[in-house]
């Protein structure tokens, strides 16, 4: 009787982790902004629309990550980049940037290490 206890027990708690592990995982995000810079861990010139040959800035706040995420660079739903960021706390801004010489539909989406999807920004080099 005592073993079927302990096993009970420990089912619940291994059930119990599980949820927990989802929860936090769920509470994971990102704020993604594209522009023409960063300043004082804010975007600049922010936009949807470049012309070719600027340098486009992405930026993220990402809220629950740990250790890194990636930005991903897609140009016409094809990967070209992805540049694998730091992430110092609980609420961490940081960015990349690519100078784009080619017209197209580009499109960043901010991923954990896991390669999750917490956000996406769309933009148009013409």
């Amino acid at each position: 009787m005592k073993s079927t206890r302990w096993i009970v027990m420990g089912l619940c708690l291994a059930l119990s982790s599980t949820a927990f592990a989802e929860a936090a995982k769920g509470d994971v995000a990102a704020e993604v902004k594209a522009g023409t810079g960063v300043e004082k861990r804010a975007v600049v010139g922010e936009g949807t629309t470049f012309p070719a040959g600027t340098t486009v800035w992405v930026w993220s706040r990402v809220k629950g990550a740990e250790g890194s995420v990636k930005h991903v660079w897609k140009r016409d739903g094809n990967p070209v980049w992805t540049a694998t960021l730091r992430v110092g706390s609980r609420l961490w801004s940081t960015q990349s940037r690519r100078t784009i010489p080619k017209a197209g539909a580009w499109e960043v989406d901010v991923q954990t290490a896991d390669g999750a999807s917490i956000g996406t920004i769309a933009f148009t080099v013409q």
